[in-house]
């Protein structure tokens, strides 16, 4: 599997057409509505796309991360599919800081062989020619990290001329020279090339560096000097061949090249934005020997490189699809008392654990495993690691027994929420990639959602099908204070494509809730999931009972819990709706009770997918509509939920009546529950008083 750099996304389309994968006609296409994308997307050409990639490094992670979700899957049973992965990525984008924290993850540095990267080093960024320190740390740092590094710095030619009497000055002039000054010396014209080379920072005459290109024309001296190592094919089909053989670690290539190279733009600091004219397009295509109207050609059946084509091995084609694991519709569980839905959430894993259908399960957390409830799952699959390692705890009393062993079903990560998305969506596409279906479950903390946000977006982008459990949300974690609060994430929830975000308020919710994305995510239907969970208990006294209207009610968005219609008196004009979001129903059910005292009749709502209910207005018959009947039409609204107002501030607009929406707007604080509430405005007396407002009572 190769993820290829994005900007060469023209290149790889025309190998695609010259394999035989890609129809010439096509080619054309190139940023047309409906055509080849700019970047390589498998989302959008899947004909044509193994593997997503896209700007600051996150295809190439998360192509890493596919590598060990190979591993797992062989070491759980599953043939080797694909064997490796091949990553191209530009130097610029390993300035991105979710790049270092990826390789430091130690099950990266186990994967051996399975996984290479090819650096493109064109020392440019978009803006600027990139400092010579990141450039001259990059082969270190892939070091540090315990890969095996080769670097293509010169090519053959440049090299030999190193070889030659007074080669050494040439190359110590050349590898102390900055980069923004090697770049400049790739746009001078041939005669001033020679005086830059042998002129010293002081401005005196190098004169032993002089006479070692004294035999070297003016002409062929710019040549030299931009005979970098990666333009060398000799040099990299080398490279690639050491690569093969010695695989006993991960494997870099720094190929040193030059951006443009061969068309007039070359190593020009602003070539980012440049377009080739047509003059210079036509001046390219003579230069190749391509006659006018021939340019979507591809080789005559009779060249050497025909023949070379017809000689690779086959295109990689994904191994024919295993059955898709079962999920069960419910679980044998029963759920009484106070409890909080992120305590559900592990009390509907333990039992999946116990059930063969639990075998398809993978979860995976960045260093929250305990605190987001993940402990009895562990203790019961284990930790995966690519060898079995001892428990130096086993002899103490522990909540989590950390046994690590290749049969692990749960990978522990750092606490780097983009490697725990990138690895989520690698994990969410080994039914396409490898044939195995996997069904991945993530954990974190819903507060950092926003802190992966780039990658979350990347891994869903790139077609992979997963469970984000985030928790806990909101203000409720009232003693955290505003660094381990959320409020914003609802909003995400809902902007978010090919995901479906549920916010359940019981238990039997998180259950149905979960096992319904699951078995979206085995069928290879629908959407990812995104459980925001609280800690908060809920008496499960208040749920509905167990019926499948209220099963279906809650997959859908949402059902009405409390109906002020049965009581004696309804009056429409004083009424009032009240829709609540998670564990905000117990304020809801609280506001109601205090509102009858002043003669409103108010109806509970319970919202379970903010996301659900907003994107079902487009339907021909909307969810909402449903649960409002048409005689109550003119009814006002009340939302409230823990994170911002804005998540659930659409459902007035869409019943046409005027609407109050509560939520948290600003940053959280430290504090008891009821105090933060009250400060917010999403206690029951902010509900109280905002309906009251709406009925100028």
């Amino acid at each position: 599997m190769v993820a290829t750099k994005a900007h060469a996304a023209p290149a790889f389309y025309a190998i695609q057409f010259l394999r035989g994968r890609l129809d010439g006609a096509r080619l054309a296409t190139l940023r047309a509505f409906g055509g080849l994308q700019a970047y390589p997307s498998r989302r959008k050409n899947p004909d044509v796309v193994d593997l997503s990639t896209g700007s600051m490094g996150l295809g190439a992670v998360m192509t890493t991360f596919g590598a060990l979700a190979t591993r797992y899957l062989v070491d759980h049973g599953a043939a080797r599919a694909p064997e490796r992965f091949v990553v191209m990525v530009g130097d610029a984008e390993l300035d991105e800081g979710n790049v270092w924290e990826a390789l430091g993850e130690a099950a990266l540095t186990r994967l051996g062989g399975d996984v290479l990267w090819i650096v493109d080093v064109n020392r440019q960024s978009l803006d600027r020619v990139v400092p010579e320190t990141r450039t001259r740390q990059l082969g270190d740092l892939f070091r540090a990290h315990g890969w095996r590094v080769r670097e293509l710095r010169w090519g053959r030619t440049l090299e030999a001329a190193f070889r030659r009497p007074g080669g050494e000055r040439l190359r110590g002039r050349l590898e102390t020279m900055p980069s923004r000054d090697y770049q400049r010396l790739l746009r001078l014209p041939a005669g001033a090339v020679r005086k830059t080379l042998v002129t010293t920072p002081d401005g005196a005459l190098d004169a032993e560096l002089d006479r070692a290109l004294a035999d070297v024309a003016d002409d062929a001296l710019p040549a030299l000097v931009a005979d970098v190592g990666g333009h060398d094919l000799a040099s990299i089909l080398d490279a690639l061949d050491e690569a093969e053989r010695e695989r006993g670690r991960p494997a870099v290539i720094l190929a040193d090249t030059i951006k443009g190279w061969g068309l007039p733009s070359a190593a020009d600091p602003l070539n980012h934005t440049m377009v080739t004219s047509p003059a210079q397009i036509a001046e390219l295509r003579d230069a190749f020997g391509v006659a006018p109207g021939e340019e979507w050609a591809g080789f005559d059946p009779a060249s050497a490189e025909a023949a070379y084509v017809r000689g690779l091995p086959p295109l990689w084609t994904a191994p024919r699809r295993a059955a898709a694991p079962s999920v069960p519709t419910n679980l044998d569980e029963t759920y009484e008392g106070a409890m909080s839905t992120q305590e559900a959430f592990g009390r509907v894993l333990g039992a999946l654990g116990r059930r063969p259908e639990g075998d398809a399960i993978v979860t995976a957390s960045a260093d929250v495993a305990v605190t987001t409830h993940l402990a009895g799952w562990i203790n019961r699959k284990g930790v995966y690691a690519a060898e079995a390692r001892p428990d130096p705890f086993a002899d103490a009393p522990q909540a989590m027994a950390w046994r690590e062993s290749p049969a692990g079903r749960h990978i522990e990560l750092g606490i780097a929420e983009h490697n725990l998305f990138l690895l989520l969506g690698a994990l969410g596409l080994t039914a396409e990639l490898s044939g195995t279906t996997l069904l991945p479950i993530g954990t974190l903390y819903d507060p950092f959602v926003p802190r992966g946000l780039d990658a979350l977006y990347h891994a869903l982008y790139a077609g992979g099908r997963f469970v984000v459990a985030a928790t806990p949300s909101g203000v409720t974690l009232s003693p955290e204070g505003g660094a381990h609060q959320s409020v914003i994430t609802p909003s995400i929830g809902v902007a978010l494509p090919a995901i479906a975000y549920f916010e359940p308020a019981f238990a039997r919710e998180v259950e149905w809730i979960l096992l319904d994305g699951l078995a979206a995510i085995a069928a290879r239907e629908g959407e990812s999931l995104y459980l925001r969970l609280s800690t908060r208990p809920v008496s499960q006294a208040l749920a509905p009972a167990t019926t499948p209207e209220y099963r279906d009610a809650v997959l859908r968005g949402g059902y009405r819990l409390s109906d002020a219609r049965d009581r004696s008196g309804y009056a429409a004009d004083r009424a009032v709706h009240l829709f609540a979001a998670g564990v905000m129903v117990t304020e809801a059910l609280e506001a109601a009770r205090a509102l009858a005292g002043h003669g409103v009749f108010a109806n509970v709502f319970v919202v379970t997918s903010p996301d659900r209910l907003y994107r079902g207005l487009r339907a021909p018959r909307p969810w909402l509509e449903t649960l409002v009947a048409a005689d109550e039409e003119d009814v006002p609204v009340v939302s409230v939920l823990d994170g911002h107002s804005h998540a659930l501030g659409f459902i007035g607009g869409a019943l046409s009546v005027p609407q109050q929406a509560l939520g948290v707007e600003d940053f959280g604080q430290s504090g008891a529950r009821a105090d933060l509430y009250r400060h917010y405005g999403i206690d029951a007396a902010a509900i109280v008083a905002a309906a009251r407002t709406l009925l100028a009572l």
